[in-house]
């Protein structure tokens, strides 16, 4: 009898124990539903600072906007001149595009131009891609004219290749220039060289 009056004590038990431990899962599940639940929250800025907006005078020359604009960074003048052309039409023309590259270049603007000639490159503009695959070429890369800090030949492929694809005589010269150049420093072990050879054409 006493055996039995333990069962019966240990089968409470074990009731109330499942009954705590259920309503301990409820708890845990409801917490990390609640958890999960995305709360609201405000947009993120934009990583670049607002930019002034163009006046009037942006409409007839977007290089005059462009230089009425004040405390511009290294590359906010070439990202404030396409975004002015895109709120014009659909995509900026390459060939404007291009003559503020060369206007900003001549001021000594090399980063902004830099922006601008590659902006046109991938437009498939070959005179701005024989630009910038000029300004990554180890045969004419200088402090003074380039906005990178050091040749980078596979660039320099890359960007003469787009032009010469676009029918310009100069950049496949250049190629083939750039092709001697980088042969010779593969045969003398620059790895660098030799992954570039095979990518040749």
């Amino acid at each position: 009898m006493a055996m039995q009056d333990e069962m019966t004590n240990w089968k409470g038990k074990l009731a109330a124990y499942r009954s705590e431990a259920l309503m301990a899962l409820v708890v845990i599940v409801t917490a990390i539903a609640i958890w999960m639940v995305p709360a609201d929250k405000e947009e993120a800025l934009p990583s670049l600072p607002q930019l002034p907006a163009p006046g009037p005078e942006a409409e007839r020359a977007p290089s005059a906007a462009v230089e009425g604009a004040a405390a511009f960074r290294g590359g906010d003048k070439a990202r404030f001149f396409i975004a002015r052309l895109r709120a014009d039409s659909a995509e900026p023309d390459a060939d404007v595009v291009f003559a503020e590259a060369e206007r900003l270049q001549d001021a000594g603007n090399l980063d902004d131009a830099y922006l601008l000639y590659r902006f046109a490159a991938r437009q498939d503009h070959a005179q701005a891609a024989l630009v910038v695959g000029t300004l990554a070429d180890p045969a004419y890369h200088t402090a003074t004219s380039s906005y990178l800090p050091e040749p980078k030949p596979g660039q320099a492929y890359k960007w003469y290749s787009v032009a010469a694809a676009a029918g310009n005589e100069e950049a496949e010269r250049r190629l083939q220039e750039l092709r001697h150049q980088v042969q010779q420093a593969a045969t003398a072990g620059d790895e660098q060289a030799q992954r570039l050879m095979l990518q040749w054409r």
